[in-house]
């Protein structure tokens, strides 16, 4: 299920930091490829978040 949610977001990541624009200037661009590296994470930590045991509750 994480996997659902994962792989959209590296691929709207990837794009965002393969994204390129003349009309938005160097400053626009980096905060792009900023946004798109956050995303990235944001995918990593949803696949590596383990699952919380459910046995913890008494």
């Amino acid at each position: 299920m994480k996997f659902l949610f994962a792989i959209p977001l590296i691929l709207i990541g990837a794009l965002l930091i393969g994204l390129t624009s003349h009309a938005i200037g160097n400053i626009g661009n980096a905060i792009i490829d900023i946004i798109g590296w956050g995303v990235m994470v944001a995918a990593i930590l949803i696949v590596r978040r383990k699952k919380v045991e459910e046995n913890n509750q008494l």
